[in-house]
């Protein structure tokens, strides 16, 4: 045998356990490690859930406002349409929704209202007023917080929408 091929054959032996050496995986990272950068990213993924979930309740706020804002254009000669009941409808609901998500919970007990409106422009402004409040009210709040006002002016608007029903053609 040649020895420049010996010598080669050698150096090829020699080499090939250090090429294999440095193609060789990583040592995988702890299971430790790997479990807190899991519980990482789950509070991540919570904290984006609970912003998205308050940005969309100061959304209903704003579409309440807005709903409110409209029923008092279609009130006219002391009536409302029959057509507005849809809108007194979706005022109730988004009102019951914000008051469970803010941590009102659903309140099936009747509360009297101390002063009910006499007529029905009254009660057009003061729900035109609560809901304008719920909205600022929503603004003002982050998620970590549970308003005591969102909740209160929550009940007042379905207890306003409860009497307006009673202006219907």
């Amino acid at each position: 045998m040649n020895p420049h091929r010996l010598l080669l054959f050698l150096l090829l032996i020699l080499i090939a356990p250090a090429a294999v050496a440095q193609t060789a995986e990583p040592a995988p990272t702890p299971a430790i490690e790997q479990n807190e950068a899991f519980r990482d990213t789950l509070v991540k993924m919570r904290i984006a859930r609970e912003e998205s979930e308050h940005k969309k309740l100061v959304e209903k706020a704003n579409q309440l406002s807005d709903n409110v804002g409209e029923l008092t254009k279609m009130a006219a000669n002391g009536k409302l349409p029959r057509s507005s009941d849809r809108k007194l409808k979706d005022i109730e609901k988004t009102a019951r929704q914000i008051r469970s998500e803010a941590g009102g919970g659903d309140d099936t007990t009747e509360v009297k209202d101390e002063k009910p409106p006499t007529s029905l422009d009254e009660a057009l402004s003061k729900l035109d007023g609560t809901s304008q409040e719920l909205k600022e009210g929503m603004g003002k709040t982050s998620r970590h917080v549970v308003s005591l006002k969102v909740i209160d002016n929550s009940n007042e608007i379905i207890r306003l929408v409860k009497a307006l029903r009673t202006y219907m053609n």
